[in-house]
């Protein structure tokens, strides 16, 4: 791969800030839906009507973002006009002094459970990828500004940017996973799920502190024509301007095969990957708990916590950059192309040099999630009404959620939900779920016309396995 920049990482989360905006790790539509194994993933101390057994791959396949700043069509209107990302007007005015997204993906390689005895047992092998970031506006203009945008809006100024307290984050990982679900009375059900978990690649950038100034030159152009022709200040142009920037911060690499690479003054130089090389760099240890009681016959309440656990990655595995410190000049022809030209954010440009692994943090957490419900049964059970209370304890701030449910199951076979979750999307989008047959689809915001800040996805193949759970009586 090629130099590995600031400016790219930075962009790279502004892409992902434009091309997805969804939530929620787990698809909530689908947690009345006893039908389906779906739900196991959100309270493992719930039990499906019959067992299962998924197809491997797309038999649970969930992908989900959120975003504090863009919005489902903001998105549709960017895409359509290709514009810059930086010097895009309508992604400019729609920016926050915090700018925050999360993007997490899950599938499971292979995943069953059956009914065995007074409980019920779960298995599963499965992928996932979690992604953070929160990106201060001023990176956007000064980015703008840097790019030649508006210049002769700036010149002769002094442009001052505070980009300090922005972080980047990435872990993937797979995960192994045992579940076991108890009717411990008529009315209450206990389970939980141990989480064997095998780190395959983690990346941060932490900007601590990043302060700059720029004198931004005010070139005599002789005529209109002149500036018409020439449509950007000339490296001449910027002689003689002052700079100076003060910064601290790191960026970390853990990953099998690859990773940051430096020169021989220790600077950094190149990312290395070689996908054939990718193999373990960590393991962890994760667990899920979970309840339900039956209050009245028509009532359950539940709860759960997911995701409590860590994952270690490998020190060996790990490459350090970091930067501390700061710079003072007048521009010339000498340093021009280190300070103004070329890639402004360069990694090499701010003296990120060499640092050691034992000196950061080997050890990061999952990112947890609570769960609280109640539900009311109708006509027999076949219908249901609920609410689900979720928060979400992600980078780099907390997503809470609260989710209204209609639910109809009249067969194992044949379950459907519509929800409404207004927190993350503003009010501007339902969820819906259908399982039929072997095949379940869902989302918990579905566009309709709003601009939804939240979107997501479930697909699933599941086929039954062995028979039904019998009466507590009999247990």
């Amino acid at each position: 791969m090629g130099k590995l920049g600031y400016k790219g990482l930075l962009l790279l989360g502004g892409m992902m800030m434009l091309g997805g905006a969804a939530q929620a790790q787990y698809l909530r539509s689908s947690y009345f839906m006893e039908g389906t194994s779906a739900r196991l993933q959100l309270n493992p101390g719930l039990q499906p009507t019959k067992g299962y057994f998924n197809m491997p791959i797309i038999g649970s396949f969930n992908m989900s973002a959120s975003s504090n700043v863009l919005g489902t069509s903001d998105i549709i209107d960017l895409m359509d006009s290709g514009s810059d990302l930086y010097s895009n007007d309508k992604l400019f005015d729609r920016l926050k002094a915090d700018n925050r997204l999360n993007v997490n993906l899950n599938t499971d390689i292979l995943s069953f459970g059956w009914y065995r005895g007074k409980g019920f047992w779960s298995v599963n092998v499965g992928l996932r990828a979690d992604f953070g970031a929160a990106l201060a506006k001023d990176m956007f203009s000064m980015m703008r500004t840097m790019n030649g945008f508006a210049l002769e809006d700036v010149a002769g100024t002094n442009q001052s940017y505070s980009l300090s307290n922005q972080t980047l984050n990435m872990k993937a990982y797979a995960e192994v996973g045992l579940g076991y679900s108890r009717r411990i009375t008529e009315k209450l059900t206990v389970g939980g799920r141990v989480k064997v978990l095998l780190g395959l690649a983690r990346a941060e950038m932490n900007i601590n502190q990043f302060d700059l100034n720029l004198d931004v030159p005010n070139p005599q152009y002789t005529n209109y024509a002149d500036y018409e022709s020439r449509g950007e200040l000339s490296p001449s142009d910027w002689y003689g301007a002052h700079y100076d920037y003060s910064a601290n911060g790191n960026v970390i690499t853990t990953l099998k095969g690859g990773g940051m690479t430096f020169d021989n003054n220790g600077m950094i130089d190149n990312f290395d990957l070689d996908a054939g090389d990718l193999g373990i760099a960590g393991s962890g240890f994760g667990i899920d708990l979970g309840a339900s009681y039956k209050v009245w016959d028509n009532l359950t309440v539940s709860a759960s916590i997911l995701d409590l656990g860590f994952l270690k990655w490998k020190e060996s595995e790990t490459t350090v950059a970091t930067v501390s410190g700061g710079d003072e000049v007048t521009i010339n022809s000498e340093n021009y192309d280190r300070y103004i030209g070329g890639d402004f954010l360069s990694f090499e440009r701010f003296d990120f040099e060499e640092g050691s692994p034992e000196k950061v943090k080997t050890k990061t957490r999952l990112y947890s999630t609570l769960l609280l419900a109640g539900e009311y049964g109708l006509l027999n059970n076949k219908l249901s009404v609920g609410a689900m209370y979720t928060a979400r304890f992600a980078e780099p701030k907390t997503l809470n959620e609260l989710t209204f449910l209609a639910t109809f199951r009249p067969k194992n076979w044949l379950n459907a939900a519509i929800s409404y979750s207004p927190i993350q999307a503003s009010g501007k989008s339902i969820g819906l779920a259908v399982k039929l047959g072997p095949l379940f689809v869902g989302t918990d915001y579905m566009f309709f016309g709003g601009n939804s800040k939240s979107v997501n996805g479930f697909l699933g193949i599941s086929f039954p396995l062995g028979g039904k759970p019998k009466p507590f009586s009999e247990l």
